[in-house]
């Protein structure tokens, strides 16, 4: 079944495939880039290679080409960070810079195609009378889809700009938007032999993306800003709200989204996602068919198949990677560079800097938090429940990179709060090891003020680093070696407050116990990084507590595992079904798969699937409160459900049954109808059939096709001997739908008679339903 990402994949293929037709425009765009001025130290270089070995030179004479090839000349586009770049790198960039100085030329408005207007040079007086079709040879052959049509207000000539698609005719123009900067700039680059591949985004953005031999990985390059290797420009540093991102060769397709977003398992994410496909499963497969589809129309030979494979491998681990961190690794705080402010303003690309907004949600968050303190949305977390296993693994591992100062992890699942130059504290119980506190603070006094608060025989793990940004300051005067008298340490059996004091070591590390010395009890100081890791035999097995479900409002998780299987509900079933019935197909998965035992728990809302969660899925988040829509529905955002010891699970957090008349609604797709384009297509009125009535009635085609998220028009009539067959079927599916999936499934389909009479029209329309 198409989708509406079919088509956007397609169109992305179809640009990347224009780079490989025209060999004779890729040899004339290779012979015109000045090498020698945007890499004159590699061109001299090589220069003085060949000739040596032309002229067989000994080592000397070569050293001394060498040299000479050093003081070449600097490139006018040399910038102060390419020191960062080598080889084939430095030359994308340059590229970069050269294509939007020399190349491309930004055009917000055409100017006056009038030679004798005077004024208008730059377009600014241009007014926009709309869009229409390619007419004349040129705008076809240049494959122009779509050309805007201006007036000039002096000389009222009108002006068309085509909005080529052809590299041919934008080499020609030299002029456009990010659409024809990408698709040339892509030209250009495999003009020099770059693999390249053309990056679509569903925000109304492109740009490319060039395979670096030097580094393994594929390198960000936008010719319309100039700038190569930011990934992070587009949403830290523009402010868009990515959905998708489709990386495209001759012979491959990929989604890249999670390049270009440290947000992708957040919940406004999610939900622009779901605007082309249903959930992240069909996403995938979508773009493993149209990846197998392109490869098999390329007919690639082997070597490039496994060379692709092994890229896509690499790439999915990385990804995988940065979606953990949730952050960027560097800053990019500037809004856009290309294009008119007012063009900027309306699509929303100013940079953040521009938007002094900040979520009600967030700053109420703020506001609570004491200075010094930091802890997770949610801190109780049980890691797999269901295994029999009643040992406890806790790891303590320093790290002294800014921004990762430490971490603890309980059974492999990460769970200390960050905060820079403090002391990390994790509360376990010691019956069932579930972790349930997670905090951080500035100071020691603030660490033993909150273990007094906490019961004895509780597992404590404490991490501390102590940095040093404060350039000639004392280490042993950092914030977090406040003193506090060490009797308030006196719980903890085997930490040693005043060799923390006194030592001028940079880590510590200790896993212990409350009122207990147990002989598992580790305590480590040292000024270098290192690992401490124990395993701890709980006081009671696993296998005879009680675990219960425990409700997280408004909350998702880090990530999801899978779907719930289709064979347990199926997916249009997921999507209507109330929490009380996913409730129990949950409980009905735990019982019946033999792979549910490494499952936590799962995530859901309404109209929303069942996913279900692992260990991965901590810490968790928060997530957007209910959209304005379904405000009067409790389960409108997105809620975690996660096993947690029953003793600690309120008595009240249920999920029951409720009044079936209450959630068995029709679906509203929310979705809004082109009414004048259905109404200029099929006309002010359609021909309705009505339940409740056996005579069609005439219906506003407004009102017929409301709620509609998809319309199809089925071209038949009686006399047509394969429209006799097909038509039962397709009768036999609308009624499956209206059946067993919903009464209001969004399909509508609207039936263009080509019967030669009324009563031939009147007979066959009386068999649809």
């Amino acid at each position: 079944m198409a989708t509406p990402l079919h088509g956007r994949i397609d169109s992305a293929i179809r640009t990347a495939k224009q780079w490989e037709s025209d060999k004779s425009l890729l040899t004339e765009i290779r012979e015109s880039i000045p090498m020698e001025l945007l890499v004159p130290e590699l061109v001299c270089a090589r220069e003085a290679e060949w000739r040596s070995f032309l002229n067989d030179d000994d080592d000397d004479t070569a050293a001394a080409v060498g040299v000479g090839a050093a003081t070449v000349a600097k490139s006018p586009y040399f910038r102060d960070d390419d020191v960062n770049f080598e080889g084939d790198d430095l030359l994308l960039k340059r590229l970069t810079l050269y294509f939007k100085s020399e190349v491309m030329k930004w055009c917000n408005q055409p100017p006056c195609c009038n030679s004798t207007c005077t004024g208008n040079d730059d377009g600014k007086k241009m007014e926009s009378k709309g869009m229409r079709g390619p007419m004349n040879q040129e705008e076809k052959t240049g494959g122009a889809s779509r050309v805007e049509v201006y007036i000039c207000t002096l000389c009222n000539a009108e002006t068309t700009f085509p909005r080529f698609n052809s590299p041919r005719a934008l080499l020609k123009s030299k002029r456009g938007r990010c659409g024809e900067f990408a698709n040339l700039f892509g030209t250009y680059c495999r003009a020099l032999g770059f693999d390249t591949r053309y990056i679509l985004d569903f925000t109304d953005h492109v740009w490319v993306e060039v395979w670096s031999v030097r580094q393994q990985r594929w390198l960000h390059a936008d010719s319309c800003e100039g700038l190569i290797d930011r990934p992070n420009m587009y949403e830290q540093g523009w402010g868009k709200n990515l959905s998708y991102a489709v990386g495209a060769t001759h012979d491959s397709v990929a989604d890249v989204s999670k390049r270009y977003t440290r947000k992708f398992l957040s919940d406004d994410f999610q939900t622009r996602r779901r605007e082309f496909s249903p959930n992240e499963v069909m996403s995938d497969q979508v773009f493993m068919q149209m990846n197998g589809t392109v490869r098999q129309m390329s007919n690639i030979v082997k070597g490039r198949a496994e060379e692709l494979d092994k890229r896509a491998k690499m790439e999915e681990k990385f990804f995988n990677t940065v979606q953990s961190s949730g952050v960027w690794d560097s800053e990019y705080k500037e809004g856009r560079i290309s294009g008119s402010l007012a063009w900027k303003a309306a699509r929303h690309e100013l940079g953040k800097g521009s938007d002094t907004s900040k979520t009600e949600e967030k700053k109420d968050r703020d506001d609570k938090a004491s200075p010094g303190e930091t802890s997770f949305w949610v801190e109780s977390f049980l890691p797999s429940p269901r295994c029999q296993n009643n040992e406890l693994t806790i790891a303590v591992r320093p790290r002294a990179s800014k921004g990762t100062t430490w971490s603890i992890e309980v059974n492999g699942v990460p769970c200390a709060a960050s905060l820079a130059n403090g002391v990390a504290v994790v509360i376990v119980d010691e019956l069932t090891g579930c972790i349930l506190q997670s905090n951080a603070y500035l100071d020691w006094s603030s660490v033993a003020s909150f273990l007094n608060t906490v019961p004895d025989g509780r597992i404590v793990a404490l991490c501390s680093y102590i940095g040093d940004e404060k350039v000639g300051e004392e280490k042993n005067e950092s914030t977090n070696k406040i003193n506090c008298s060490a009797a308030k340490f006196g719980r903890l059996g085997g930490f040693d407050y005043d060799k923390v004091t006194s030592s001028p070591k940079d880590f510590v590390s200790f896993v212990g116990r409350l009122a207990f010395y147990p002989t598992w009890s580790s305590f480590h100081v040292s000024s270098e990084s290192s690992s401490l890791e124990v395993s701890i035999q709980l006081d009671k097995p696993a296998a005879s507590t009680a675990y219960k479900l425990r409700s997280e409002k408004n909350t998702v998780p880090a990530a999801v595992f899978t779907r719930l299987p289709d064979y347990i509900m199926p997916l249009n079933t997921q999507l209507l079904a109330s929490n009380y019935q996913k409730r129990v197909a949950f409980e009905a998965y735990m019982e019946k798969d033999s792979n549910s035992s490494a499952i936590v728990g799962y995530t859901t809302r309404s109209e929303a699937p069942l996913y279900l969660i692992q260990n991965s899925a901590f810490p968790f988040r928060a997530a957007n409160g209910p959209t304005q829509m379904n405000a009067e529905s409790e389960d409108s955002s997105w809620t975690t459900y996660h096993y947690l010891p029953d003793a600690i699970v309120p008595d009240d957090d249920v999920v029951e049954e409720k009044n079936k008349a209450k959630n068995s609604g029709t679906p509203n797709f929310d979705i809004p109808i082109a009414d004048d384009y259905f109404m200029g297509l099929l006309g002010s009125q359609l021909l309705v059939k009505n339940d409740s009535s056996s005579t069609p009635t005439l219906l506003d085609t407004s009102n017929a096709l409301a709620n509609s998220r998809l319309v199809a028009l089925y071209f038949s009539a009686s006399w047509c001997t394969p429209c006799r067959g097909f038509t039962p079927m397709l009768i036999e599916f609308y009624n499956v739908l209206k059946e067993e999936v919903a009464s209001t499934h969004g399909l509508e389909i609207v039936f263009v008679s080509s019967d030669r009479s009324d009563g031939e029209f009147q007979q066959y329309y009386k068999k649809m339903p």
